[in-house]
């Protein structure tokens, strides 16, 4: 005859190590995904706060583009002469050159954080990228020349879409447009705000040292939110 109570903790007897090792498995499955989805919503974050700067750069660009002083007005204009660079975003491909630039990242010990003008030997450039970051100051409360001179990169790990270089980007770079001459579409001179990586090299500004990533503004790279 079964005694009292033998029954019941037969069946009482709590999981096997098999049901154990699964209920395990399962929880670390749930706990990875969710980890990975709360990482990809915090990298969206810190992008969209990149694009949100580089909009208050655009701004101010923007600004010195349509300042009145003659001076800043053909130091945007004139021609660099220089290296045009061969760009796609979002399915459009054109050509552009480097007006300015500013490291995005510590790297370099806040060297740089100011915005300078694209090529050395042309500071005829100079009166338009000082406009320019007197329109930071005022647009984004940037103080240069202090240890905080820098604007930050918030996502400090977008590669290059291009395999160029294996560095992540490092630098905001100010791009004009260069007009189309096949399909006329009359958009030399815009603006747009570039993340890209600037190489150290100690030979200036030579062809291929500024590697433009994505553009972040106007009409964000779609690529970037991939990234």
């Amino acid at each position: 005859m079964e005694k009292r109570g033998e029954g019941l903790n037969k069946r009482n007897k709590g999981f096997s190590l098999v049901e154990l090792i699964i209920v395990i498995t399962i929880m670390v499955i749930l706990a990875a995904v969710i980890g990975m989805a709360i990482i990809r919503y915090i990298n969206k974050a810190r992008k969209q706060v990149d694009v949100e700067t580089a909009e208050t750069i655009y701004k101010a660009a923007e600004l010195a583009m349509a300042s009145t002083d003659e001076e800043v007005q053909q130091a945007w204009e004139q021609n660099t002469g220089r290296t045009k660079y061969t760009v796609t975003a979002n399915g459009e491909t054109y050509e552009m050159e480097i007006i300015a630039w500013a490291r995005g990242s510590f790297n370099y010990d806040n060297r740089n954080g100011e915005f300078k003008h694209g090529w050395d030997g042309l500071d005829s450039q100079w009166p338009w990228v000082l406009e320019l970051k007197a329109n930071l100051i005022q647009l984004g409360g940037k103080s240069f020349n202090t240890p905080y001179e820098v604007l930050p990169f918030k996502y400090r790990k977008t590669k290059d879409p291009y395999g160029r270089v294996t560095q992540y980007a490092d630098s905001w770079m100010i791009f004009r447009r260069v007009a189309d001459d096949k399909n006329k579409k009359g958009d030399d001179y815009a603006v747009e705000v570039w993340i890209g990586y600037k190489r150290n090299t100690a030979d200036g500004y030579g062809t291929n040292t500024v590697l433009p990533f994505y553009r972040l503004y106007p009409d964000t790279d779609k690529r970037f939110y991939d990234d």
